[in-house]
């Protein structure tokens, strides 16, 4: 359901007392260490589906990046993917944080494409995790290579470490055009958010549990945050509250604007926002969690949010 702005005439205005970009939202959502324990092997043929394995619409922008080309033609090129979320995490004696063990690569793509069966076969195996890799939990590698529309077969090899037999030729190598690793995995994109925090208390999750001093320190910098966002030299939340909004993940450059907060003869409010896109002629590169927070005084009525249609 689409959200409708607040009408002119809704309420009383209630003043801003301060307001400021917010640049801390991820633009994923960690699926959660063991909460996708499989293992993928995936042909991507156009930006539909790579939308829908690598984390939503932006991924047209991240992907490419990270494979460092400017885009995908998917009239030219296609993805080959593999992910291995299946190891086990492992500590180390040191008490570094888990990890697996293994990073995955493509070694090899065999393809005659003038051969009558049109098979592609990618050989793959797992490698161990290299010095700079310092946490994997799903390793995937994507590899971007001249587009085929045959059938494409995975043949697993042994791990770099316990070498085997080099796998038979089963047609032309194909050239890698490009290839980039995620240490864990395509996680999804994370939503748009709306946020009230009312008391110094809400700065952090209330079910996080640890000993007090620790519990406090991060109280501390959160509060520090939103002040510098703010603009602000402190927040009393005896008498304030902050409200963010953010647009969702959105190409660098978009900005989220509170255009209005009005509140009815119950106290209860309606904050009216918009989203800008960048602007005309701006280079945007990647994206980012396009969020506002303002600052207004303290209270206790409801909190709705209304988004303002785009300008066409």
């Amino acid at each position: 359901m689409t959200p409708t702005p607040a009408a002119a005439d809704e309420g009383r205005d209630v003043k801003i007392i301060a307001r400021g970009a917010w640049p801390h939202l991820p633009t994923h959502a960690s699926a959660g260490i063991g909460t996708d324990r499989e293992h993928h092997l995936w042909v991507i043929r156009d930006g539909v589906e790579l939308a829908r394995r690598a984390g939503g619409t932006n991924a047209r922008i991240t992907v490419p990046k990270a494979l460092k080309v400017e885009a995908i033609d998917f009239k030219k090129y296609m993805l080959v993917v593999v992910e291995d979320g299946t190891q086990p995490m492992v500590g180390t004696s040191g008490g570094a944080p888990p990890s697996a063990l293994y990073a995955v690569e493509v070694y090899r793509i065999d393809c005659d494409r003038d051969d009558a069966a049109k098979t592609m076969t990618v050989h793959y195996r797992l490698v161990p995790r290299g010095k700079d890799q310092a946490v994997l939990t799903r390793p995937l590698e994507a590899v971007l290579v001249e587009r085929f529309d045959g059938q494409v077969k995975f043949n697993k090899l042994p791990p770099a470490d316990k070498p085997g037999k080099e796998p038979e030729s089963l047609g032309k190598a194909e050239k890698l055009v490009a290839r980039a690793f995620w240490p864990d995995g395509w996680p999804p994109e994370a939503p748009r958010q709306e946020w009230v925090i009312r008391n110094y208390a809400d700065l952090i999750d209330p079910r996080l549990r640890a000993p007090e001093p620790v519990l406090e320190r991060m109280r501390a910098e959160n509060a520090a945050k939103y002040a510098k966002a703010l603009g602000v030299k402190e927040i009393d939340f005896t008498k304030q509250m902050v409200v963010g909004v953010s647009g969702g993940v959105q190409p660098a450059g978009a900005r989220v604007e509170v255009t209005r907060v009005a509140a009815d003869a119950k106290g209860n409010l309606t904050v009216s926002w918009k989203l800008h896109p960048p602007n005309s002629g701006e280079k945007v590169e990647g994206v980012a969690h396009a969020a506002e927070v303002i600052l207004i005084d303290r209270t206790d009525g409801a909190v709705k949010f209304a988004q303002e249609p785009a300008k066409k």
